[in-house]
């Protein structure tokens, strides 16, 4: 387990700040919230020193060329000297709310927001997919929703840039993903086959978890990794069935999206967009 940085550290590192209190930790950085005192109430995140540096500069490049509505922004960044050692420190806008993975605890979304979420993330997407960059990890757990119920694309930690050269290993036999989300190109790392289509597949099964309140590559729970891969590279998830007029059409859209085979998928993001956009228009959302 990471040590904790020392709360002293902070208040003396970042005098501009108040009020700490954690949001996370992993094996990579410490995720806090605090308050700012001329941006308000922010994010600060530390990154750990045995970070790889680039993955962390190529994080920041992400957000600040999507420039996106729907990512919170990167306000600041930096280095500084902690007791584990130097580490990059990141303070972005903050995002009042929850989780998409805690919300989904108390079952499925009701269908209007299962339509808002699809379309705001493939706008988040669509700024991406301009940038060249694929974000690599959308699932419930990088996704927010705010207080009055918009959808926020966040961590970009392991995006791809298309135009700058890979940091994954071409000989490794697994990509940087989350198995269970992440499309077949992306699991068995085949580097020249992930573009943004590999976004729209992740982003079929979050919205296909949030209709049915399962991912049904992850549940029941698989006997192991390998057992879960020949799910993701062969299980077809179940039809959606929603209390909509557009049923059909979304099903289609979300079968589509997630399609084991990328070039069957809509060729851009933007493409997937105005499909979703056509269903909402005809639910009376947009």
């Amino acid at each position: 387990m990471t040590t904790p940085i020392d709360i002293t550290w902070l208040q003396r590192s970042f005098p501009d700040l108040s009020d700490f209190h954690p949001l996370g930790q992993g094996g990579q950085k410490l995720v806090l919230a605090a308050r700012h005192e001329r941006d308000g109430d922010i994010v600060l995140k530390i990154v750990y020193p045995k970070t790889d540096p680039e993955s962390v500069r190529r994080e920041i490049l992400a957000v600040q060329q999507i420039q996106s509505p729907r990512v919170p922004r990167i306000l600041e960044h930096g280095l500084a000297d902690t007791n584990l050692g130097a580490c990059v420190w990141l303070r972005e806008e903050k995002v009042s709310g929850d989780t998409l993975r805690n919300i989904l605890a108390s079952g499925p979304l009701p269908a209007e927001s299962v339509l808002r979420l699809g379309l705001q993330m493939m706008e988040a997407l669509e700024g991406a997919e301009r940038a060249q960059i694929v974000h690599r990890d959308v699932k419930p757990d990088n996704i927010m929703r705010d207080a009055v119920g918009d959808f926020w694309l966040l961590d970009f930690g392991i995006a791809r840039h298309l135009d700058l050269s890979s940091l994954t290993a071409t000989s490794l036999p697994y990509g940087k993903m989350t198995l269970g989300y992440a499309p077949p190109e992306q699991c068995r790392n085949f580097k020249r086959e992930i573009d943004s289509r590999a976004d729209l597949f992740a982003l079929g099964v979050t919205m296909h978890e949030c209709a049915t309140g399962r991912n049904a590559f992850l549940d029941p729970p698989p006997r192991d990794h390998l057992e879960l891969l020949r799910r993701v590279e062969q299980l077809v998830l179940p039809h959606v069935a929603l209390p909509i007029g557009a049923t059909d059409s979304l099903r289609d859209l979300i079968a589509t999206m997630t399609q084991k085979n990328r070039v069957h998928r809509p060729r851009t993001i933007g493409e997937a967009r105005l499909w979703l956009q056509e269903i909402c228009e005809g639910e009376g959302l947009v």
